[in-house]
């Protein structure tokens, strides 16, 4: 079906909605309602905010279905979320991702949980539930985001507890044996105490069928909870005490080969798959995920008098994950790599806000933040299955004059599917007939720790009744530390019989480390303008910064290397509108960067090592608008458009990525929601939720040429649900269906099997069904 075809479908269920009123005529005197949020430290009328932000509140969240962050990404300009399993999610904010799991990598795109920061990639997936407002700050926030927010940031503000009495539940059924149950309790301590508890439950069978070892692949199982006092001791003082814990398990990433079919099969991502496990590998775990996520968050805000107010977070948070995978995913007992991850960390915030009703606003404060990583990546490989992709490759020199000078065809030491099962090098150096291992082990690790301290400074001033201005800066200190071994137990490889076949080998296998320390000026200026009650203009220029990197590098002959900052200098422009019957909002926008950081995968160490590839521009622009189209029917509606490049040139030289564009960046996504109350009485009412969003073709990887396979085209996904609720809103029913076209399309591609030419694909998930029941109490 084409773009234009799916487009009419879902205009087709649209247009079943009554017909709408001009807008021109007199429709509502009562101007529309707008999400209040807290981007800025104070509770503002988005329309009121001079940045770009997309926010859902819990209608809206209601109302488009939001259950995860990829859902959230749907209907968010620029935003791009894409999970291969819990454990590694890649965040794309306007074509700038985070997705590296090494310990000493800095995130890109902050992720925050109530204003605490959970933006370490192992940790940072959060299921969604029970959820009051998510926020979507787009473009360098220094002052409201801090470190990592070099293009922005997400926070999820989860619901607090209130001091009333109240229940909520709901279950549902769908296909892959897919079923999901959740709700919360708020029970009311006292007059000024609430204490509040919310679970949620949801797994569904995989959506790809594994020929090899483990069940069928792209499954989820997340079990997660959240326990919250909140309080009230004193008029001018309030609490909330967070503790989230989640638990995910899985069978495993479909990493489908492109280049080595299954027997009987054929390499398209979308059948099935053929993933192994060599035998022993770490106690016969298997394939799959086994994920813990946990972390407690204290809240508090403090009314100084009627114009200070001193708020903290504090937090404490921890993960700790294991992944096994076949990264090949031919059918093959190649090799299997396992990622052992482990973190832990510690924040406080103190912020000092000032507002007595005049033209001044500001706010001040200190950050300290701790954190230390491990990533543990064990290895496994058939030594004989090794030897022939490297003879393949070229590693040992003319495959054709080595196969002359052992008397077999070439193809007797190329093929890794029926592999020559002798060492070549012992053979060429005349030490006979020497057996390759099926089970050679050797593990490497990185570790990290970062301490911080930030103090950061944020003014607005009402120059006129129309014009504020905004300025912000904040300091950051760093303090970094980097480790790395690896080695084996198992003596030489017998394929080049060095201390370690892939990995990187330690002398010894001890561990090596270093530190750094790190210091930055990062910093925002704003002015927003009131051309009329309804409109508001603004435009900001602000410099974001990804932090120093200290990181282990096999290239490097200290093991270690230092990549600089990635900065970046944004000039945005934008506007909010306020109709009687919606709201629109419009930005355009135009960033460089400098020290523009890719991930390459590096084969000697396992793992995605930080390149800096120098100079880069975009520019887009976005545009989101939520409308009462009638009293029956509602319509949200978003367009972007970001056009990413690597430049040509940096200081006069040519650069090897130019001209690409980033990975994760189409250049066009459009989405729509809509809500028709299709019939309503005593009885309760009927209502019909479509949605359907659309991207342009994204690279996913910065290299656009690296393999091929490397473009995913443009597709679109069409949902829709049907609802009943009780007139009451006591209960409700509904069937949903996602993907009701049943679209194919790639969640990624090339990944770890590409640093080996060997690129595999990752499939989105097909057409999926079901039906829910909840009620509230």
């Amino acid at each position: 079906m084409t773009f234009k075809a799916r487009l009419s479908a879902c205009a087709a269920l649209i247009a079943l909605a009554p017909a709408a009123p001009a807008f021109a005529q007199e429709v509502n005197s009562q101007v529309t309602d707008v999400i209040t949020v807290t981007t800025q430290f104070r509770e503002q009328s988005l329309a009121d905010v001079p940045i770009n932000v997309s926010a859902f509140n819990e209608e809206l969240i209601e109302r488009l279905d939001i259950r995860n962050l990829e859902d959230m990404a749907l209907f968010t300009p620029g935003l791009v979320i894409q999970e291969q399993s819990p454990n590694n999610t890649g965040y794309s904010l306007r074509g700038i991702t985070t997705d590296s799991g090494v310990a000493t990598a800095e995130a890109r795109v902050a992720m925050f949980q109530d204003g605490l920061s959970i933006s370490r990639s192992r940790g940072s997936y959060v299921e969604l539930f029970d959820i009051e407002r998510l926020e979507v700050a787009k473009g360098p926030q220094p002052t409201l985001f801090g470190r990592g927010a070099l293009i922005g940031g997400i926070n999820i503000i989860q619901n607090k507890a209130e001091f009333e009495n109240s229940a909520s539940a709901f279950a549902g059924l769908g296909n892959f044996n897919a079923y999901e149950v959740g709700g919360h309790v708020n029970y009311a301590l006292a007059d000024n105490y609430g204490l509040r508890f919310a679970a949620v439950n949801r797994v569904r069978e995989g959506y790809i069928d594994n020929l090899g070892d483990g069940d069928d692949l792209q499954g989820r199982d997340v079990l997660a909870g959240r326990l919250v006092l909140s309080g009230e001791p004193m008029s001018n003082f309030s609490f909330d005490l967070i503790a989230n814990w989640q638990q995910d398990s899985g069978p495993g990433t479909s990493f489908k080969s492109g280049v080595l079919a299954p027997v009987g099969g054929d390499t398209s991502p979308y059948t099935a798959a053929d993933l192994r496990v060599i035998d022993g590998f770490l106690g016969d775990e298997g394939l799959g995920l086994d994920r813990w996520v946990w972390g407690v968050t204290a809240l508090t805000s403090w009314d100084i008098n009627s114009s200070w107010n001193l708020s903290t977070v504090t937090g404490y948070r921890a993960y700790d994950s294991l992944e096994i995978f076949d990264p090949i995913g031919g059918g093959i007992e190649f090799l299997n790599f396992a990622e052992d991850a482990t973190g832990r960390q510690t924040s406080h915030e103190m912020r000092l806000s000032f507002d007595n009703g005049g033209p001044l606003t500001a706010f001040g404060g200190v950050t300290y933040f701790y954190e230390a990583n491990t990533q543990r990546i064990p290895g496994i490989y058939n030594e004989a299955a090794v030897q022939a992709f490297f003879v393949g490759a070229g590693s040992f020199g003319d495959p054709a004059v080595i196969a002359g000078a052992l008397g077999v065809p070439v193809s007797a030491i190329t093929d890794v599917t029926n592999p020559f099962p002798y060492s070549i090098a012992a053979l060429t150096s005349g030490l006979g007939f020497v057996p390759l291992r099926p089970n050679y082990y050797e593990e490497s690790a990185n570790a990290g720790s970062t301490e911080a301290l930030d103090f950061f400074a944020d003014a607005s001033y009402a120059v006129t009744d129309r014009l504020t201005l905004t300025a912000g800066v904040r300091y950051t200190d760093e303090s970094k530390s980097s480790t790395g071994y690896g080695g084996t137990a198992m003596g030489p490889n017998r394929v080049t019989f060095g201390p370690a076949l892939i990995l990187t080998a330690t002398p010894g296998g001890a561990a090596f480390t270093d530190t750094a320390d790190f210091d930055a000026w990062t910093y925002r200026v704003n002015a927003a303008y009131t051309l009329t009650d309804r409109i508001n203009t603004w435009v900001s220029y602000a410099r974001g910064r990804s932090p120093d990197l200290l990181s282990l590098d096999s290239n490097s002959p200290t093991l270690f290397s230092t990549s600089p900052a990635e900065i970046v200098d944004s000039l945005e422009a934008g506007a909010f509108v306020t109709l009687d019957r919606g709201t629109l909002t419009a930005s355009v926008y135009r960033s460089e960067y400098e020290n523009f950081r890719t991930s390459v995968f590096d084969p000697l160490t396992a793992t995605f090592t930080p390149q800096n590839n120098g100079e880069a521009t975009q520019t887009g622009a976005e545009i989101q608008g939520d409308f009462r189209v009638t009293d029956t029917f509602d319509l949200m509606v978003s367009y972007s458009y970001n056009m990413a490049k690597f430049n040509d040139t940096s200081g006069g030289q040519p650069q090897a990525l130019g001209g690409n564009r980033f990975r994760y960046a189409p250049e066009h996504s459009v989405a729509l929601g809509g809500r028709w109350e299709v019939a309503a009485g005593d009885w309760g009412n009927l209502t019909v939720l479509p949605s359907y969003s659309w991207q342009s073709h994204v690279f996913t990887d910065n290299d656009n040429d690296r393999f091929v396979g490397v473009r995913q085209d443009a597709y679109g996904l069409l949902r829709a649900r049907v609802r009943y609720e009780s007139a009451d809103a006591g209960y409700y029913a509904e069937v949903y269906g996602n993907n009701l076209t049943d679209e194919e399309y790639l969640i990624d591609a090339g990944n770890t099997g590409a640093g080996f030419g060997l690129p595999s694909f990752i499939a989105g998930s097909p057409l999926t069904y079901g039906f829910r029941v909840g009620a509230t109490f």
